[in-house]
């Protein structure tokens, strides 16, 4: 059923673009066939040089909801950032310009956060891979309204929903004195959390309404970038912050950061000087995995071969993903 633009409120969409006109149009198209129609869609343009630039307009053109926002190129963050300036909608979400979203993903999550009087609504994911392989994140979590604690606890440890800032419904009252971090990877480690810890409530829908696409110039397959230590920082300051208003999620946050460096240590260069260090903190730490309750079998499969051989880890990592 369409939703009524005169008893629903103004949502905002903010999609950051940058040199990806390939997608732009399913993406786009994702957007306004949502059964959602109280939309405000900011297109931000950050400094495309592949004819991006000229597309958002002429889409423009064709929907009085669509704004466009052109700037100098600042990275994802940076984009988001100018499109929460932009903003006038009462709730905030955002897609990435080579994803799509499923066309009633607005609506329920909207539905989802009125009918459970929560502050932020959740939903799933699916990938699809260049060779059309389909993998869906849900697995079987129902549907479930959380306290802080809870959401934070299962965010991280990724029951049915990652730290990614999209899939989420905000008050873009939220956004007030929280940015997303300039000049980083990884961004929305050093972001969501924060905007969860706002929320008294929140729910969880495990629908995989997003549709993240994987592609040859994702991020994940990019060759090694120093920014990439990034995630190990975000992941200990997001930790850090965490522990402290919330203590009793230590084996979670202790296993976040262990995960944070498996995940560096599977792309870097083995002669890298980070190497020892990132091998000598697993090390060093290994309780964080072998006597947490919180960390699954895979961690402590991964944390072992790390220590034994990192070549090794590299290796199982690429067979197994």
């Amino acid at each position: 059923m369409e939703a009524k633009t005169t008893t629903t409120p103004l949502i905002t969409i903010i999609i950051p673009v940058y040199n990806i006109k390939k997608y732009l149009h399913d993406c786009i198209e994702s957007i306004l066939s949502q059964t959602y129609q109280n939309l405000e869609i900011i297109l931000v343009d950050d400094g495309s040089t592949d004819g991006s630039e000229k597309f958002v307009d002429d889409y423009a053109k064709s929907d009085k909801r669509i704004k466009v926002v052109h700037q100098k190129n600042m990275g994802l963050s940076g984009a988001r950032n100018t499109g929460l300036k932009h903003t006038t909608g009462k709730y905030v979400t955002f897609v990435d310009s080579d994803d799509r979203i499923e066309p009633s993903m607005i609506e329920s999550l909207f539905n989802a956060l009125t009918e459970s009087h929560a502050d932020v609504s959740i939903c799933s994911f699916k990938e699809i891979y260049p060779n059309g392989k389909i993998k869906g994140f849900s697995h079987n979590y129902p549907k479930q309204v959380f306290t802080t604690e809870q959401a934070l606890a299962n965010m991280l440890q990724e029951n049915g929903f990652m730290v990614s800032a999209t899939m989420k419904l905000f008050p873009t009252s939220y956004f007030k004195d929280i940015k997303f971090p300039i000049n980083k990877l990884h961004e929305d480690v050093g972001t969501t959390y924060k905007l969860i810890m706002k929320a008294k409530t929140i729910v969880f829908i495990p629908n995989e309404y997003y549709i993240y696409v994987h592609h040859d110039n994702s991020i994940i397959n990019q060759t090694f970038d120093e920014r990439k230590f990034d995630l190990i920082e975000l992941t200990d300051q997001m930790c850090d912050d965490i522990d402290q208003h919330y203590p009793n999620l230590k084996d979670v946050t202790n296993e976040r950061r262990m995960r944070a460096r498996f995940s560096v240590l599977r792309q870097i260069p083995l002669n890298h000087p980070k190497t020892k260090e990132i091998v000598d903190y697993l090390k060093n730490h290994q309780e964080f995995i072998t006597n947490n309750e919180k960390a699954t079998k895979i961690d402590k499969f991964a944390l072992r071969l790390a220590l034994i051989n990192p070549k090794l880890f590299q290796i199982t990592y690429r067979l197994f993903k």
